[in-house]
């Protein structure tokens, strides 16, 4: 995966600036604003199920690398094999464990089940002077695909009237198995559940939930976007991503000034209270490109994990050469925008969730649901943006089941002469909607509404 640590991005950043802080700027940036083709506004866009989260990228955008991990359980990437095959390559691996002695038990094989005709649980030890740990793979067949889970299981004796680790993770892996069913990668499930690559696990209850993807970027192959969630407790907490950028930028010194912060501060995306970071500097090859975070820590619960999405432009490509990207600061910008703003939790149609939240008695959907730009409004009310910055018409607005959410059109602040024409720069971007009551009628909450006093850039309001 190109998914990069801080650590790892700071020690590249700082290797990028040291390779090319002697280069010639201009020659950096001949012929980037030869990109009158590139139109970044089309409304066409595809739609990424990672785990519990959709997000929103350019139409065409494939996915390159993923990683996932449900309930303690790694996901493997699913693999086209006939039934025969599935139960020959199982039964000639239970084979060799049974057949191969470890030094305190008969064999390195400890426990094979099969839940059903299509499912196999088997967990083992790695090597014959294995102690530690054990491993446990669970195995299903659907339709022609083998989907694997993987994990490792303590030792320790457990307390007493619990379970071994061993039994609690096999217990997990049967369960995940039993819930797991094949998924197109453009399907977005209406359940609630966890969704991976070519798959989802059914559950309507968050468990310990990981992923990390990369979305290479339709039309510019130096530009993928990052999306990493994972739960993270509370005294886990690491200082807040702009301390720790400030100190990246004191760590290079002199050669920070090849770095170009273009927007730095807190930035909310949907319910999720964050900060963000958008910076441009010269890769290795001397040609300039992006690097864009935002991130959220969390509340350290399962279902408020700590989230991070990135955009880098200039990648390498895959032989290791640098790329010139094509993408002005204002074109990634904007599109950093875009995909940013579509960030939000996949909304369901579970019935036990539904009747809990919808009595027989108010057909009202909950205060609080989401729709992003582009969705189908799902109730009559007043709905509110997530972004704070001066946001054209007012942040809150009442439409009607039915309607089709908008986009919003946010106003940075003016330069001198757009000042005197009384024309502050705009631009439209996609956005979260919160329904926050509703009542239909005369809008009365200023406040709301979004001033010119607001801080244009907690938003994106502001341009370089």
């Amino acid at each position: 995966m190109k998914c990069l640590s801080l650590f790892r991005l700071t020690f590249s950043l700082v290797l990028l600036v040291a390779a090319t802080c002697e280069a010639n700027s201009a020659d950096q940036r001949s012929n980037l604003m030869n990109i009158q083709s590139n139109n970044l506004s089309s409304p066409s866009a595809s739609t990424f199920c990672v785990g519990r989260f959709l997000i929103d990228v350019p139409l065409g955008s494939m996915l390159s690398g993923a990683d996932y991990k449900y309930d303690y359980l790694q996901i493997e990437r699913p693999e086209k094999k006939s039934f025969d095959d599935f139960q020959r390559e199982l039964i000639q691996k239970e084979k060799m464990l049974r057949a191969e002695k470890h030094e305190k038990d008969p064999s390195l094989m400890r426990i094979s089940r099969t839940p059903t005709a299509d499912s196999r649980v088997l967990s083992f030890w790695k090597f014959d002077m294995s102690a530690g740990l054990i491993e446990v793979e669970g195995y299903r067949w659907i339709d022609g695909t083998q989907y694997v889970l993987k994990a490792r299981a303590g030792t320790s004796p457990p307390v007493e009237g619990t379970k071994s680790r061993e039994e609690l993770i096999l217990g997990k892996m049967e369960k995940a198995l039993s819930h797991l069913r094949p998924r197109l990668d453009t399907e977005i499930p209406t359940e609630p559940g966890y969704c991976f690559e070519g798959g989802f696990i059914a559950s309507p209850k968050w468990e310990l939930e990981e992923a990390g993807v990369d979305i290479d970027i339709a039309g510019h192959p130096d530009a993928f976007v990052s999306v990493w969630f994972y739960p993270l407790h509370m005294s886990k907490h690491d200082r807040p991503l702009l301390e720790r950028m400030g100190g990246v930028l004191q760590f290079l010194g002199r050669l920070a000034t090849s770095v170009r912060v273009l927007r730095s501060g807190d930035r909310q995306v949907g319910p999720y209270r964050g900060q963000e970071h958008l910076a441009t500097a010269p890769n290795s090859g001397g040609m300039r490109g992006h690097s864009f975070i935002w991130e959220t820590e969390g509340e350290g619960t399962l279902d408020t994990p700590a989230l991070k999405i990135e955009l880098t432009t200039g990648h390498r490509d895959k032989d290791g050469n640098p790329q010139k990207t094509r993408l002005t600061d204002e074109q990634a910008m904007k599109l950093w925008d875009e995909v940013l703003n579509s960030f939000r939790v996949r909304p369901t149609t579970d019935p036990q969730k539904t009747s809990q939240n919808n009595p027989p008695s108010s057909p009202l959907r909950p205060l609080g649901e989401l729709a992003g730009t582009g969705s189908t409004c799902p109730q009559n009310g007043w709905w509110r943006c997530v972004d704070t910055g001066n946001v054209a018409g007012g942040r809150r607005r009442f439409f009607k089941a039915g309607e089709k959410m908008p986009s919003v059109v946010l106003l940075g602040p003016p330069n001198l002469w757009q000042a005197l024409r009384k024309k502050p720069p705009t631009y439209e971007t996609k956005t979260v909607w919160t329904l926050v009551d509703y009542e239909e009628g005369v809008d009365v909450t200023s406040s709301e509404s979004g001033s010119a006093g607001e801080s244009a850039d907690t938003q994106g309001g502001s341009k370089s």
